[in-house]
């Protein structure tokens, strides 16, 4: 018999993305992906004292926009290769 849900798998990736002195920091509280589209709650630098904006996102398009961050060589606050298994399986 399992339980609910495993304490060791959570269901939330917390991520900081960029800031740089051209573009926003963004904070996203990113779901498991289900069916390729993962809901991502965002902040950004301009509007941390909102509830932020809710998205429904494909994951490979998400995925896609991090990979362009950490090729710029702007702050991610996870190791890309964690990022790509959260998203892409």
């Amino acid at each position: 018999m399992s339980g609910p849900l495993a304490f060791d798998e959570p269901e939330f990736l917390t991520l900081r993305v960029g800031g740089s002195p051209t573009t926003v920091e963004r904070l996203m509280l990113i779901g498991r992906p289900r069916n390729g589209i993962v809901r991502v709650r965002q902040w950004t630098s301009n509007s941390w004292n909102t509830e932020g904006e809710v998205l429904d996102v494909a994951a490979p398009a998400l995925m896609a926009d991090i990979q362009r961050v950490y090729d710029a060589r702007e702050p991610v606050s996870e190791e890309i290769y964690g990022i790509r298994r959260w998203l892409l399986g």
